[in-house]
């Protein structure tokens, strides 16, 4: 194993910014890592950081054994060195630094999130299996998360019409869940991919589908919720969506149905409207914009002080994450509902504060309330 997939894996599995990994690449060299034992000072790495990564080197030839078991399942570790890592994915402000595929597909192609609740009425289940099903003929890929409801629908309408689907975990590549998808996520290797972040043996904990979210969104060029109530995961989806610029469309349901009131209100905050899924479909022309993309874009090509100082500011809130996190910090557990009351911001925004901050690792979630993690 060469020393930058060594790096990668070890700073992945420990949650480090890409910033960082990046420094190490361009201004010091990755073996550095295994042969300088100041060079997690020199990085400018803090306490938390340069622990979890000791964490990962201590452990018995981890990264070797990592590729093998990556291996072991046909599977790959892509990191953001490499050509074939998603170029929208750095888009985000915390870009994962690599990310662990079952499956080949060509994940720089046009995509679309189909998203929603785990429990979808039968409108909202035949709507995101068309809206599958018509993404495939026009040989898009439809990209979710793999769970129950809506996500579901729209990977099953995408296999129906024999397209391209990808589903990206908040677990390992390794476990299986919900269980009941096994032979889902079988048809799903065939025609496309099953991705994620997370380290072999990562169980499913509540954060880790919220932060998987913004990998969702981030590589997708239109987001469409089908069917979610207020406090659905497919929110934050679509809070990431708006964070990062992309087209958010919510289909309309009924006012008087609780699991539509999430996505129903996104229209009122800006959402498109789907109306007409062949207007839509005709409607959509892929032209990515043009970025730059280039390794140097975290630090500028400069040298190792100035990307130090770009490492450091990565972190800067805007004005109303620094509001929510002031107000959390004030709260041993706080409801996004409560904090939506106190900071008289509407609950999208909110939401998407506080997935910047979960992001950032400022806060952390347990049972759906929210505290400064330690």
């Amino acid at each position: 194993m060469n020393a930058i997939t060594k790096a990668a894996l070890i700073f992945n599995a420990a949650k480090i910014p890409l910033a960082f990994f990046n420094l190490l690449c361009d201004s010091y060299s990755p073996d550095e890592l295994f042969t300088h034992e100041s060079i997690l000072y020199e990085l400018g790495l803090n306490d938390s950081q340069r622990q979890r990564i000791e964490a990962f080197m201590i452990k018995d030839a981890w990264p070797e054994r990592e590729l093998e078991r990556t291996e072991k399942l046909n599977a790959r570790f892509i990191h953001a060195r490499d050509l074939d890592y998603p170029a929208k994915l750095k888009d985000l402000s915390n870009p994962p630094i690599g990310l662990y595929v079952r499956g080949n597909v060509n994940l720089m192609k046009p995509s679309v999130a189909v998203v929603g609740t785990r429990k979808p009425g039968d409108y909202a289940r035949v709507t995101a299996n068309r809206i599958g099903r018509e993404l495939a003929k026009k040989n898009i890929i439809t990209i979710s998360g793999g769970a129950r409801g809506i996500d579901a629908e729209g990977h099953r309408g995408t296999l129906a019409e024999d397209g391209v689907t990808v589903a990206v975990f908040g677990t390992g590549i390794d476990k299986i869940y919900p269980a009941e998808h096994r032979d889902l996520f079988n048809r799903i290797l065939y025609r496309g991919a099953l991705i994620s972040e997370y380290p072999f043996n990562t169980s499913g904990e509540a954060w880790h589908f919220s932060e998987r979210n913004r990998i969702i969104a981030a590589m997708s060029s239109r987001i469409i919720i089908v069917e979610s109530p207020e406090d659905g995961g497919a929110l934050r989806t679509a809070a990431y969506g708006f964070k990062l610029r992309r087209d958010v469309y919510a289909v309309p349901g009924r006012i008087n149905d609780d699991t539509c009131r999430g996505s129903n209100k996104l229209i009122s905050q800006g959402a498109k409207i789907l109306f007409d899924i062949d207007e839509f479909m005709n409607d959509f022309a892929f032209e990515p914009k043009q970025l730059n993309f280039g390794f140097d874009d975290l630090t500028g090509g400069h040298e190792a002080d100035n990307a130090k100082d770009n490492v450091n500011n990565e972190t800067e809130l805007d004005d109303d994450e620094k509001l929510i996190y002031s107000l959390i910090q004030t709260h041993n557990e706080i409801t996004p509902d409560t904090l939506a009351d106190e900071s008289k911001l509407d609950l999208l925004t909110v939401q998407s504060a506080l997935i910047s901050l979960m992001s950032e690792g400022l806060v952390s979630e347990n049972s759906g309330r929210y505290s400064v993690r330690v």
